[in-house]
């Protein structure tokens, strides 16, 4: 029997450092099985493939690169192609290709830091042997680093910094209440579901922010999803016009900030997603067709390069 998610094996046998927490990946690595990443109509992943392999990314980010308090730029290239030759030796990455998985690995890896820092250090700044070593739940953490690590996040500099994000983030407003899966993720599960119907993205803003019951718990984004309703009625009526960026959830929440984008995801401009022709839905088996045609190239390129 396949083992399960919580089986813990390793899955570096150079460098020692870190393990695995994904043996269904690792089990099909060793079976030189790599299942196909599809990607939505934006160039968004979605699917399950998808999904695991970002757990994957998570893993590897957490585990290979080193815990010290520097930014991303500052980490050696033989640690980033590391990760990348380990997602390419378990998936077919196709056209997000090393860019994405690196991409992802540095948000993952700062989410890792921050999450570090937000419960299993400032929560102890005035018990000194709860900081002494590293968490339980990450027993992979070199002690030196983890020293280096709290004495960097108890320092007067990154408080200062800690003091400024936080303002930051009392700031926002309407957050989403998205899994992993994202907003690519969502769009794919709702045209499965509506099939026939334009997914656009004031309903995925709306749809992003309710819990699994339907409700928005929220009353601020209960009031925006309000007008995000009454505003897409108009619209069906012929009583409102909308006209490229000129959209409902723009009408509905105000001008976008310069270069980003409400409701779709990171990674996606405006100019990107607003001179995209109308949306088709693409078909379960036209994904597949491309995903194998991505697959065979890729393997004739390796038998041509031999």
């Amino acid at each position: 029997t396949e083992p399960t998610s919580q089986t813990t094996i390793s899955d570096d046998s150079k460098t020692g450092r870190g393990m695995s927490t994904m043996p269904r990946v690792v089990k099909r690595k060793l079976q030189k099985l790599r299942p196909i990443v599809e990607y939505n109509k934006r160039g968004k992943g979605i699917g399950q493939a998808h999904s695991e392999m970002q757990s994957y990314i998570g893993v590897l980010a957490r585990s290979r690169v080193p815990l010290v308090d520097k930014k991303w730029s500052q980490i050696p290239k033989d640690v980033k192609e590391q990760i990348w030759e380990a997602v390419d030796m378990a998936f077919v990455v196709g056209q997000g290709g090393k860019k994405s998985v690196l991409t992802s690995a540095a948000k993952k890896w700062k989410d890792f830091k921050s999450t570090l820092t937000r419960h299993y250090i400032l929560p102890y700044t005035n018990d000194k042997e709860k900081l002494s070593h590293p968490p339980e739940t990450y027993k992979f953490i070199e002690k030196a680093q983890w020293d280096a690590f709290v004495a960097s996040r108890l320092s007067k500099d990154f408080e200062s910094v800690h003091s400024q994000h936080a303002q930051i983030r009392e700031k926002l407003e309407y957050n989403h209440r998205l899994s992993r899966k994202g907003y690519a993720g969502l769009e794919d599960q709702l045209e499965e579901t509506m099939p026939g119907v334009e997914i656009d993205r004031s309903t995925l803003w709306k749809r992003a922010r309710q819990d699994k019951h339907g409700n928005i718990p929220d009353p601020k984004v209960a009031e925006k999803a309000k007008l995000i309703d009454e505003l897409q009625k108009q619209v069906s009526e012929g009583k409102v016009r909308v006209d490229g960026s000129k959209d409902v959830l723009t009408m509905a929440l105000g001008p976008e900030h310069p270069g980003r984008l409400r409701g779709v995801g990171a990674g996606i401009s405006p100019r990107q997603y607003f001179n995209l022709p109308k949306p088709q839905r693409v078909s379960f088996d036209d994904r597949l067709k491309e995903s194998l045609r991505v697959l065979l190239q890729e393997e004739t390129n390796k038998m041509e390069a031999k």
